[in-house]
């Protein structure tokens, strides 16, 4: 049976006329938490033994904690931030705690209720009825209790979309995920975000398809994601990129340069820059069947330089009878082919060296692991290379990357 603790603010009473210590007495006995707590103040503690004494409480049922000023708003929200912290130690999760404000200064209502607020307690409870000169009447009495799941649900809310611009997008899903919501804008945002986050998960774990389904047909008329919405010519290059095997080699290429970016943002650097030795291979790999129809995965030897062919037919699987060359190969045979690119790579000793050390790297074969600098080296090194032989890369990298994270929004095309 789940526990229930209490948590009462107790006044002195505004009024000769007002007396709190039986409205209290009631609400207590209505509530009858497991254990109680009556905040109070050097001038209400005698109300709160006088409850004690009428209830007949016994001293583990029960403890009187002394606000240090019931006029100073901080002061009450960090007094009741202190209870939480008690009761807990206890053993009461914050969703078995209720308070009831009914009683005291406007500091100390005000602070508990954002108090209970932060800590997210079980619900927020106050007495009201019929009045007579502003007091309510004996016998009267209401007993209202205020989940605080909706001030939670937007909170939470915003929570999701500050995770979603950190790239935690898993964290924002399970967020939402268990958000309790009534409101029905709130919860066409609550879907709106789930669809996000979901959507650039998949993207970030090169799921195209996946990710298009989720970021295609989203409400543009939420302000609150209008900024996490992709662009018509990133969705149209999404399009693209959800053709798998068929998707144009160019695109993906910039794909993953932008994902290697995004580890970088994390500060993930082994992931970034094996990110980026994938697009150094890659732009081969393009090159090669762009302006020579040759496969990587299985080289025509009758399209490769004779002086080559030999050391290639070493190469052939007996398996499969394939001819599969890596990274390194690939730049020799487009040096051999002639081609600026293959020239450009060889010649670059500090690039080849950088991704020599990605191979001693903890996530390839050593136990070395990747800095921001040799991150940013690397790529700083690579792009003149590829901005050489994919035209306006460059700007259709920003126009691809998530669109919170474009440096600038021209150059859409993509």
């Amino acid at each position: 049976m789940k526990k229930r603790a209490l948590i009462v603010t107790v006044g002195t009473g505004t009024r000769p006329d007002v007396q709190i210590i039986k409205p209290l007495t009631k609400a207590i006995t209505h509530y009858r938490p497991d254990f109680l707590v009556m905040a109070a103040s050097a001038g209400s503690r005698g109300n709160a033994e006088i409850i004690v004494r009428e209830l007949a409480l016994a001293p583990e049922a029960h403890t009187i904690a002394m606000f240090s000023d019931i006029d100073d708003f901080q002061a009450v929200f960090q007094d009741i931030n202190t209870v939480f912290r008690d009761l807990q130690a206890r053993g009461f999760a914050p969703d078995e705690i209720e308070i009831d404000f009914t009683s005291g200064t406007k500091a100390m209502s005000s602070g508990a209720v954002l108090a209970a607020v932060h800590n997210r307690c079980g619900s927020i409870n106050y007495i009201t009825g019929q009045r007579k000169d502003g007091v309510v009447i004996d016998g009267t009495e209401q007993f209202r209790q205020i989940p605080p799941t909706m001030v939670f649900a937007a909170y939470d809310l915003k929570r999701a979309r500050e995770f979603i611009l950190n790239l935690r997008f898993d964290t924002a899903e399970q967020l939402l995920q268990g958000l309790i919501l009534t409101d029905t804008r709130e919860k066409d945002l609550a879907r709106q975000l789930r669809h996000i986050a979901e959507g650039y998960r998949l993207w970030d774990l090169f799921n195209h398809k996946g990710a298009l389904a989720k970021l295609k047909h989203l409400d543009s008329t939420l302000k609150e994601t209008a900024a996490l919405q992709t662009t018509p010519a990133a969705a149209a290059a999404l399009e693209e990129l959800a053709k798998g095997k068929a998707a144009p080699k160019d695109l993906l290429l910039i794909d993953i340069f932008n994902n290697a970016e995004r580890r970088c943002r994390e500060g993930r650097y082994d992931d970034a820059v094996a990110r980026l030795y994938r697009t150094t291979e890659l732009l081969a790999q393009y090159v090669l069947e762009h302006d020579f129809a040759i496969m990587t995965g299985d080289v025509d030897v009758s399209k490769a330089p004779e002086s080559l062919r030999e050391g290639l037919e070493r190469l052939r699987d007996k398996r499969d009878g394939k001819i599969k060359i890596g990274l390194d190969g690939d730049y020799r045979l487009l040096e051999g082919l002639g081609h600026a690119l293959g020239a450009g790579y060889t010649g670059d000793n500090s690039l080849q060296d950088q991704l020599r050390q990605r191979n001693q790297s903890i996530l390839a074969h050593g136990l070395e692991p990747m800095t921001a600098n040799k991150y940013r080296n690397l790529k700083a090194s690579l792009l003149p290379l590829i901005a050489a032989h994919i035209p306006d890369f460059e700007a259709r990298a920003q126009a691809l990357q998530f669109p919170w994270l474009r440096e600038h929004k021209s150059g859409d095309n993509v």
